[in-house]
């Protein structure tokens, strides 16, 4: 179950100003974007690749035309094409593409044309790489208050925030949303849908929804209005074990979790006896963050991490400065398969230097740091992957993801030790877990009650019990 998550380096939103127009703005623009991405892209990319993606997008906008005008574009488009392939230089190979952009009309056709070639150039490069739009950047003040998920290429609602107009529209979890004011949902990137939910206050999307059991799709109108964000850290104290519940990695996660260690110590009837860190449905954030969490949860010096990119800010190694709040404790980490990016980096860091006992699902394998850099010309800003993280023990972690040492399906509580792991596993601490989840209560959360059972058969200072 595919699910879209990124980390960021930085996001800096640029200038709100009028969209390129003339055909040498427009050159200006485009060789802009292409000189950046070339620059900072985690793997080369020539120019001339780039121009052809980027009228390969505009033949696209073409199709849409009426037949013989959007014929006669899509011709022109060819011949653009086959002239790259001769073009020598980034200014002769964008100069190509700006011609093409002038070919439709001034205003609204212009801009879309010049959005769909730089588009069409980001997607090329593969998932998480985007065009994001000045509002995304510069949100508006009001939303409809649902945290999403992409599942199986499908726009999910996780839930309705409580309270917020989407609870009150009445959409539901699991709700699929088709499109958002006619805007097809199917292919949208995650931060895009969130973008176009958000307007003015007393402004109502139409948000065409699938809902499990209903024979046809609903149209609902939420009316926008200001939304509370939801915490990114909870926790909950279990007699002696503090259970910590991350959902996103802000500038908050720090000093958040840090206050959250205090007061569960302080709670505890002596000291706390373990920690649960539950990293489920975590998709990213800010690596900053992350690298901070990591160092708060092993010792100075430990490598956290490492990135390799083509520029030195990224070329480096993650490693721990922080002091180690929880030295000693054991820990038991939950992840899922929507667990990634800086998530990601640190249950595997925690693994890898077995500080900690990972239960749950595969994770989702969203090894790559995004860097949101902003375009000239009230463009926008692109999201552009700058480099992919290794974790400690030198694996890489896109694609491949965290495997746990504790595999659990959360629908039926089955449990698997992982394979490597399964000639020496400890089978005292596999035994209490399974009878842990033998006798959940129907409903109750099977992570978790794996997780608090297997506290206490984890070794003084934590790791992978054997």
């Amino acid at each position: 179950m595919p699910v879209a998550c990124a980390i960021f380096m930085a996001a800096t939103a640029p200038a709100a100003a009028a969209a390129p127009s003339t055909q040498a703005e427009i050159g200006t623009a485009l060789a802009a974007v292409v000189d950046r991405i070339a620059e900072q892209y985690v793997d080369p990319v020539d120019a001339r690749t780039l121009s052809v993606q980027g009228l390969r997008g505009l033949d696209a906008l073409a199709a849409n035309a009426p037949p013989e005008q959007g014929q006669a574009r899509r011709r022109a488009i060819g011949r653009a094409i086959q002239a790259e392939e001769t073009a020598a230089g980034v200014a002769a190979q964008t100069g190509i593409v700006a011609d093409e952009i002038m070919r439709f009309p001034a205003g609204a056709e212009r801009d879309a044309a010049l959005e769909a070639a730089l588009r069409a150039m980001m997607t090329s490069l593969g998932p998480y790489n985007r065009l994001a739009s000045p509002a995304e950047m510069a949100p508006p003040p009001a939303s409809v208050g649902l945290e999403l998920s992409r599942r199986d290429d499908a726009l999910t609602v996780v839930r309705p925030l409580p309270g917020s107009p989407g609870e009150r529209a009445g959409i539901q979890p699991g709700d699929v949303i088709l499109s958002i004011d006619g805007r097809p949902a199917k292919d949208l990137p995650l931060p895009e849908a969130v973008a176009l939910l958000r307007g003015a206050p007393g402004s109502s999307p139409a948000l065409e929804i699938r809902r499990a059991g209903a024979a046809q799709a609903l149209v609902v109108h939420p009316v926008r209005g200001p939304v509370q964000p939801p915490p990114s850290l909870r926790w909950t104290l279990h007699g002696d074990v503090a259970v910590i519940g991350i959902r996103a990695f802000d500038n908050t996660t720090q000093e958040n979790f840090r206050v959250a260690i205090r007061a569960a110590a302080l709670r505890a009837d002596t000291s706390l006896g373990g920690l649960v860190l539950d990293l489920r449905g975590n998709a990213g954030g800010l690596l900053d963050v992350a690298q901070a969490l990591g160092g708060m949860l092993l010792p100075p010096g430990l490598r956290i991490a490492t990135l390799r990119g083509r520029t030195e800010a990224n070329a480096r190694r993650l490693v721990a400065r922080q002091q180690d709040v929880v030295e000693g404790l054991p820990m038991v980490v939950l992840v899922d398969s929507r667990t990634g990016a800086g998530a990601e980096i640190v249950a595997a860091a925690l693994q890898d230097h077995g500080r900690a006992l990972l239960i749950g699902q595969k994770t989702a394998g969203a090894g790559t740091i995004q860097t949101v850099l902003p375009l000239p010309d009230g463009l926008g800003a692109m999201v552009l992957t700058t480099a992919r993280v290794y974790r400690p023990n030198g694996a890489r972690i896109e694609t491949a993801g965290v495997t746990p040492d504790l595999l659990l399906d959360p629908a039926t509580g089955q449990l698997t030790v992982r394979t490597d792991l399964a000639p020496d596993f400890n089978e005292t601490l596999a035994k209490h877990v399974a009878e842990a989840l033998a006798s959940a209560p129907p409903g109750s959360d099977l992570a978790q009650a794996a997780a608090l059972a297997a506290i206490p058969d984890t070794r003084a200072g934590g790791g992978t019990p054997r």
